[in-house]
């Protein structure tokens, strides 16, 4: 008689980090091996984001305008230029960083870092097309503004960060009026600058990349150098307790809870995520099994610890039909006292720590993604030992430890809750 096989428990190695790298000028260069791969990934992280921009959206929209035409190439011609290669370019703003990210061939990187330098170095800001770009993005903005989530996003944030915190400013459509040419450039002067420039290489490596990068972005320096205040400097203002913000005509609302939770460097913050994860961070979590499979008021509920540079929000998020806000709250208070007063089981213990062991397999099986994570937590202002560190607090947790963190952390008194719909 044939027996099963044995269960083990999930084993996952430590990651292998980038190697780093300083240019001539200053500029740190990450480099990720992706051995066989022949594409390349190459991300241009420039410390700023829209933590040091003065007025709101100025890091977005200065982000955006840059592949909207340069001194060198036509906004058309860089999209010629993006498809001729077979190449990919993503933008984005972030509370830290504005950043640029590149997907190509190996052997096209020499033209296509031609077409980044310049988006870098030599953006026009052309009057004509901002206009355009802004009115579409003022349309989406409209949009959105129908949304319960999206609203309920807005109001969580300002309420997470107070109304006088940077941060904390609720977008309107004023503000996409506001932004100008000059404001742009002003932007761009003071953030798009060697001082302020990382890079991160992902792919198969060799010298000619490495010199193709280093002779248009490391061999001079290039830019101003200009003190900003980050919005890292200003402290939180939370507002507690619960905000409604009705909408017409929908038929679902939008519910966040949560808080300002742990920084990134707290001795805590590994093993609070993993409490995170047993909550609501999994399809079996605590929150879906009560909530979705046996109480029926949501398709979806999850908790999360969301990045906002080095600090973190811990966010509850669903959506429900409006009238079952009122239990789906009262559940959600009553799992989160669960965890307060009571072990968790070792059964569960474990099926938790090697859920989450085996998504991080999956979510590092490749050097792009693995490149993801090491963003990440370079955003947090954490070394990239910090990956490592969290595998081990998965392996090491015990349910004292998390018993006493939601003790310590889950307190719901002091959380804010939004409700956004009828």
């Amino acid at each position: 008689m044939l027996l099963p096989p044995s269960i083990k428990p999930m084993v996952m190695p430590g990651l292998q980090l980038p190697e780093t790298v300083r240019l001539g000028n200053g500029v740190v260069l990450h480099l990720v091996d992706g051995k066989a791969q022949e594409a390349l990934r190459v991300d241009f992280l420039f410390a700023g984001g829209y933590g040091v921009q003065s007025m709101p959206l100025q890091a977005l929209f200065t982000n955006r305008m840059l592949r909207e035409g340069t001194a060198d190439y036509t906004a058309s011609e860089i999209s010629r230029k993006l498809d001729y290669y077979g190449a990919w370019l993503e933008a984005y703003a972030m509370q830290g960083y504005n950043r640029l990210t590149m997907y190509t061939l190996s052997k096209h990187i020499e033209p296509m870092l031609d077409v980044v330098e310049s988006m870098v170095k030599r953006p026009l800001f052309s009057q004509k097309n901002l206009s355009v770009v802004r009115r579409n993005n003022k349309a989406f903005y409209k949009i959105n503004s129908r949304k319960v989530e999206t609203v309920a996003q807005r109001h969580f944030e300002n309420m997470l960060w107070g109304d006088a915190h940077p941060l904390g400013h609720i977008v309107c459509a004023e503000d996409y009026d506001a932004i100008t040419r000059d404001l742009l450039v002003e932007y761009h002067r003071n953030v798009y600058t060697s001082e302020r420039l990382e890079i991160f290489i992902t792919g198969k490596m060799d010298d000619r990349v490495t010199e193709a990068v280093n002779r248009r972005f490391g061999s001079d320096a290039w830019g101003g150098s200009v003190c900003l205040a980050s919005a890292d400097s200003a402290l939180p203002a939370p507002v507690y307790g619960r905000r409604n913000v009705s909408l017409t005509d929908t038929l679902q609302s939008a519910v966040k809870v949560g808080f300002m939770a742990l920084d990134a460097d707290d001795c805590d913050y590994h093993k609070f995520r993993f409490l995170t994860v047993l909550l609501g961070g999994y399809f079996g979590s605590r929150l879906m099994s009560n909530i979705r499979e046996e109480k029926g008021y949501t398709y979806h509920i999850e908790a999360e610890l969301d990045a906002y540079g080095k600090r973190n929000a811990f966010m509850i998020t669903t959506e429900t039909a409006n009238g079952y806000v009122e239990p789906l709250l009262k559940e959600v208070n009553a799992e989160i006292e669960r965890l307060r007063n009571e072990l968790v089981g070792d059964a569960e213990l474990e099926l938790v720590r090697n859920y989450t062991l085996g998504e991080l397999c999956r979510e590092y099986e490749g050097a792009f993604q693995k490149t993801e994570a090491f963003i990440g937590v370079r955003q947090s202002g954490q070394p990239f030992a910090a990956l490592n560190d969290y595998l081990e607090a998965i392996r090491t947790v015990t349910a004292e430890e998390l018993r006493e963190l939601a003790r310590k952390y889950l307190i719901c008194e002091r959380m804010s809750i939004v409700v956004a719909g009828a």
